[in-house]
């Protein structure tokens, strides 16, 4: 064997492992796609989690309070094997939006979306020059990340202009972003869903389109949730802590269903967005202040009130009894354990679980 077929050898077995070896790796990191983004139109490679993989979050404070640094922080994202809750990968995100914020962060089978603010100041806060805040988006390889949607931002002038509110929702095939546009009292007040690709408006839902067909439907519109199939987003129109109706977008005609709450819908009380059942406690006030709240409770002691948790099908306005305390004004605290069971904790401490039968 010549000296040239020799090297042609090698270098043919050197190129069939560095093949093997990267086959390997890709499998081990889970599913990949490749596409074209419409940001850089140039292709890149979305390493998904895999079947066997998690992620998960912790958000940290820079500060101890009272300090600046207290509303300041990050977040790590952990990659870990399910069984064996093994770490497989981690990295931070840093110039979070306040890490106080109740939803400031979407951990999804692809990528990671995140709220980011910058050039905050604690003296003049958003009327800073060049502060902004927008959602961006980071894959699982932390080699990718990119602002896909400013909510607002300051000019040199000190000037604040508003997009949208700092809030989202993104459906789990990654496909349709929900946002918050405006406040109440405005004529373009509304909830916008938006193509997460294009980034154009698909549905626009305004206030003013509710309360012309609902004279008695009026607040501010809160963000819920998904349902598991992506064809529903739902969310509410509440005064305060009290919900005044729930809303449902379907994505397959681009229509929405209004249904007005029943006595006892409030803020606390989870929707279970793929049934339409939703725990309520006729009688449950919110006074925001706690000596008002133990007076309130002395008071209806007095008068032999006591506290009920039903659940109401919102379709069929159905209306289940599930507990009675001699408490007034007891929160049961409930939640979804499953799409058919309620767990809810009674005064003494315990926790219970309600199965819908049919």
């Amino acid at each position: 064997m010549n000296k040239r077929k020799i090297i042609i050898i090698i270098i043919f077995v050197i190129l069939a492992l560095a093949i093997l070896g990267s086959t390997y790796y890709f499998l081990k990191k889970g599913i990949v796609f490749k596409f074209i983004t419409e940001d850089q139109k140039n292709e890149r490679e979305i390493f998904c989690l895999s079947d066997s993989e998690q992620a998960d979050f912790k958000i940290k404070r820079l500060g101890e309070y009272p300090s600046d640094d207290y509303d300041r922080g990050f977040i790590e994202i952990a990659i870990k094997r399910i069984n064996t809750n093994q770490e497989i990968s981690k990295f931070k995100i840093d110039n979070i939006i306040n890490p106080s914020h109740y939803h400031l962060i979407e951990l999804h089978k692809c990528d990671v979306y995140v709220i980011r603010e910058f050039n905050y100041n604690f003296q003049t806060r958003r009327s800073t020059p060049n502060y902004s805040s927008g959602l961006w988006k980071y894959d699982y390889q932390q080699d990718y990340k990119i602002e896909i949607l400013k909510f607002n931002y300051t000019n040199n002038n000190g000037e604040y202009i508003s997009f949208y509110n700092d809030d989202f929702r993104i459906d789990s095939f990654e496909k349709y972003l929900v946002l918050e546009k405006g406040y109440l009292g405005k004529d373009d007040y509304a909830i916008v869903v938006k193509d997460l690709k294009t980034k154009e408006d698909v549905f626009i839902l305004s206030a003013k389109s509710i309360f012309e067909q609902y004279p008695n439907i009026i607040g501010d519109f809160d963000m819920l949730e998904w349902s598991k199939d992506g064809r529903y987003f739902w969310g509410n129109i509440s005064d305060g802590a009290y919900v005044n109706a729930y809303f449902r977008i379907d994505t397959t005609n681009w229509k929405a269903d209004i249904f007005e709450a029943p006595d006892g819908a409030m803020g606390g009380m989870p929707l279970n967005v793929n049934t339409g059942y939703v725990s309520i406690q006729p009688g449950l006030a919110w006074t925001g202040d706690a000596e008002l709240t133990r007076e309130l409770k002395e008071k209806e002691k007095k008068e032999g009130r006591k506290s009920f948790l039903y659940l109401y099908n919102l379709f069929t306005k159905e209306k289940i009894l599930i507990e009675t305390t001699d408490e007034p004004q007891f929160f049961f605290k409930p939640k979804w354990f499953s799409d058919t069971e309620l767990e809810y904790e009674l005064p003494i401490g315990e926790n219970k679980i309600y199965k819908i039968k049919n």
